[in-house]
């Protein structure tokens, strides 16, 4: 069926203003003449232009004029009115979303006339939004840009799901620290990286059965957690401190012999501290650390440090 010309002006207005995604109509025209000034000056590659001119990103961003934006907008920013959400453009479009704009610029400089990209956009309240985006220019404005169709979905939730299974894939869920699957990827990473020396350290949690069954795995978990704390205040931020059941193992990129030993001694000052200011049940630590200084499988000084952690455990069990 085709629409009579005088109902279908008024029906594209309202498909615009009433659509459930964001959308943007914007004018590139001024943009459109400063690249090609660009050209002009004999500027062939423009993305390695704008990596040594990062201010040229900044330029074009603002020779953008944006026409008419629609309520689904309006709501998505936390704008009050179309007025407040133009003359809060720079709080909108700020920072990261600077990477994703620079690929829209190289795409409209080697003629495409479509895009779509992700990156974050600001509502006005502050909030962070993952955006997808989408642009393309509208016919009858292919030599001009002086009409260019934007939608932006809002992925945020979307995100926060992804990186939170990310997070589950990487970390344990009860103490926050990475799990054994991330520590032996990281200790493949270091082998190759030779940031040599690599120590690593070895700690077991003494007495953990005894107190899950007489205490129950509530009181457990918590000697766990206060075990973490512990380890985690003990190292470094770039160390990477992984826990696998009653046993937790550390990598200390770049860090020696003494050095490590200093954190092994921190390992034990911390966890009395722990006991001081903490109800019972005692936490009790065996630790054992190794380091190479030289090309060689970290999987043997693993080895090393794992076998000087029980011959502490066995000192901790000769003095009961």
């Amino acid at each position: 069926m085709t629409l009579p010309d005088s109902s279908a002006e008024p029906i594209a207005c309202d498909l615009f203003e009433f659509a459930p995604i964001s959308l943007w109509e914007e004018d590139y025209s001024a943009l459109r003449a400063y690249l090609d000034d660009l050209r002009q000056q004999g500027v062939t590659d423009l993305r390695t232009y704008l990596d040594a001119h990062p201010n040229a990103v900044d330029e074009c961003l603002g020779r953008i004029q944006v026409l008419n934006v629609n309520r689904q907008t309006l709501a998505l920013y936390r704008a009050d009115s179309k007025q407040a959400l133009l003359a809060g453009l720079g709080r909108v479009f700020r920072d990261e979303m600077r990477v994703h704009f620079a690929g829209e610029l190289v795409d409209l400089w080697e003629g495409r006339l479509t895009n779509s990209a992700e990156g974050i956009n600001y509502a006005l309240n502050g909030d962070a939004l993952h955006i997808q985006l989408y642009w393309a220019v509208l016919p009858g404005s292919e030599t001009d840009l002086a009409r260019v169709l934007v939608s932006i979905e809002d992925i945020t939730a979307r995100k926060k799901a992804e990186a939170y299974l990310k997070y589950l894939g990487t970390h344990d869920v009860l103490t926050g620290l990475y799990n054994r699957t991330y520590f032996e990827e990281e200790m493949v990473r270091l082998g190759r990286s030779r940031r040599y020396p690599i120590s690593i350290i070895i700690v077991d949690l003494d007495g953990l059965k005894p107190v899950n069954d007489s205490r129950g795995h509530a009181e457990g978990d918590r000697l766990i957690r206060r075990a973490a704390e512990v380890l985690q205040a003990s190292v470094r931020g770039e160390d990477v401190v992984a826990r696998g059941g009653d046993e937790f193992a550390i990598i200390l990129p770049a860090t020696d012999g003494e050095a490590v030993a200093q954190a092994a001694q921190r390992i034990h000052s911390l966890a009395e501290l722990n006991n001081m200011y903490s109800q019972s049940p005692t936490l009790t630590i065996s630790v054992g650390a190794a380091t190479v200084s030289t090309d060689s499988a970290l999987a043997v000084v693993l080895r090393e440090a794992d076998d000087r952690m029980y011959v502490e455990k066995r000192r901790h069990h000769g003095r009961r």
